[in-house]
This record gives structure tokens, C-alpha cells and sequence, in this order.
């Protein structure tokens, strides 16, 4: 058995889990349910980061607490030179904004950011157009329109390849790199391959996997004992080669 075929016992490509459910009746009604955060008596704090090139974020956060009961929202506006350009909401509440933009190969600048938990945003800084992605992932037995899908915290992407590092891991379990296709941030294929599952498959040698750098010819991940492991973009490719693009639904305007 070869190492594609390997990878493919273990790859999970199945359609229906990513399925973007961004922007589906279900998915708004439950954002919905946080809207009326958006108010002074339930404002927490604000704070300004910067990205680069001009570009900002402006993060305005709401809590409300009720029993032992915590509801979050927080209120994003991009800022363009100083000026408003963008502004988009996140019930998310875990994730650290990201503070890099990505200058993709196309010439475009984009920068990616979270409306949810899961998933992955990308806008174009410059035209302003935006593609929101939440997976379907697994059945969930809570009644929420998403499941448990990987949490992406790191975004590495690579200009001579097209290619996109994911670092991240799924709910309270160990790091791992994911890669992709981003050869399109607007409108890209969401199939994943996991760097854990080409080189520990049944998870018996590693625990966590870090993103370390993309080189010409490989990528480097560091691994929880320290060692640096180069898989080759060849191979990277042919792994993601076997699976087509998944049907979604557009890109929405957020709300």
C-alpha cells in the first residue's frame, strides 16, 4: 500500500460535512439569537489592533451573563487607513484575531478572520468582497446548524504554490496542520488534508503538530518532541488531487 492509499483510509472527504452552511436559514436564526447583545448594557470593552498596511481592526465586545449562563458576541470593523471599510459580527468568543494579511499570487491582499467558531473568512481588503465558509461537519446531537469540525488558528499561506497551511486542532484535542487549496480565497475548495494522519495515522508516535515555514520545495511542520519533518508539496498535491470541489452555497453578505 503506497502513502496516498494510506492517507486515503484515514481522510475524511465526505461532502456533506463540508457543506457550507453560512448564510442557510438555519445558520441565521440562530446568529440571530445573539443580535440583541448589540446594545450599551451589555457592552463589555473595545480594543484597536493593528494588522498591516494600513489595515486595522476595530473589536467591540458584549456579554451577557444570566445564571450560569455566558452569551458573546462581538462586533468587527475593518479599517482602511483609518477609515471603516468593512464591519462583520463574530459569535465566536475563542479565537485571537488574526494579525497578517495574506498578499496572494493573484496581486489581491486578503485577510482572513472567523464569524464562528468554525470555518474560515476571507475578504479582500481592497474590493471588499468577502467569502464566509462554516462547515457542516459532524452530526451534532445539541441542535446547533454546525458540528464539531478543525479549528483553524494559524493561517500560512504560500505564494508559489497556491497552497494554505491550516494550524489548529479539533475541540480540546492535539495541535495539527491542515492543508489546502487556496488558489481562490473567494470562492475555495474546503477539502482538507491532515499532516497527523500522512505521518502518525493512528496516532501512536505524536501529539501535537506545528506549522514551522513553507520552502521551495516542501513544507516544515515541528513536531511535539522538537523534530522538524519536510513533507514534499509533490506529495501534498497528490493528496489532494483524488478529491473534487464540494458543492456550497455563495458567498453572503454577513449580517
Amino acid at each position: 500500500m503506497n502513502d496516498i492509499e494510506k492517507f486515503n483510509q484515514y481522510n475524511f472527504a465526505d461532502s456533506v460535512y463540508y457543506t457550507n452552511v453560512f448564510g442557510t436559514d438555519r445558520y441565521n436564526e440562530d446568529v440571530e439569537k445573539y443580535l440583541y447583545l448589540e446594545d450599551d448594557k451589555y457592552f463589555e470593552d473595545k480594543c484597536k489592533i493593528e494588522i498591516e498596511d494600513g489595515i486595522s481592526l476595530l473589536q467591540k465586545n458584549y456579554l451577557h451573563e444570566t445564571g450560569n449562563r455566558r452569551y458573546f458576541m462581538s462586533r468587527y470593523y475593518i479599517q482602511k487607513d483609518g477609515e471603516i471599510v468593512y464591519s462583520y459580527i463574530s459569535v465566536d468568543g475563542h479565537h485571537i484575531p488574526h494579525k497578517k494579511l495574506i498578499y496572494h499570487k493573484n496581486g489581491h491582499r486578503y485577510y482572513p478572520h472567523h464569524v464562528n467558531l468554525y470555518g474560515i473568512s476571507y475578504i479582500d481588503v481592497d474590493t471588499l468582497e468577502v467569502f464566509n465558509y462554516i462547515p457542516k461537519g459532524y452530526d451534532n446531537d445539541y441542535g446547533a446548524c454546525c458540528g464539531e469540525s478543525f479549528i483553524i488558528t494559524g493561517v500560512y499561506y504560500d505564494v508559489n504554490t497556491n497552497l494554505v497551511a491550516y494550524e489548529g486542532c479539533y475541540w480540546a484535542d492535539t495541535m495539527d496542520v491542515m492543508v489546502g487549496d487556496l488558489t481562490n480565497p473567494l470562492d475555495f475548495n474546503p477539502i482538507l488534508i491532515s499532516v497527523h494522519k500522512i505521518i502518525d495515522p493512528e496516532y501512536e508516535e505524536i501529539d501535537d503538530i506545528d506549522f514551522c515555514k513553507w520552502n521551495k520545495d516542501s513544507l516544515s511542520v515541528k513536531l511535539d518532541d522538537g523534530e522538524i519533518r519536510n513533507l514534499e508539496i509533490k506529495s501534498l498535491n497528490s493528496f489532494l488531487q483524488p478529491y473534487p470541489r464540494v458543492l456550497r452555497n455563495p458567498a453572503l453578505p454577513p449580517l
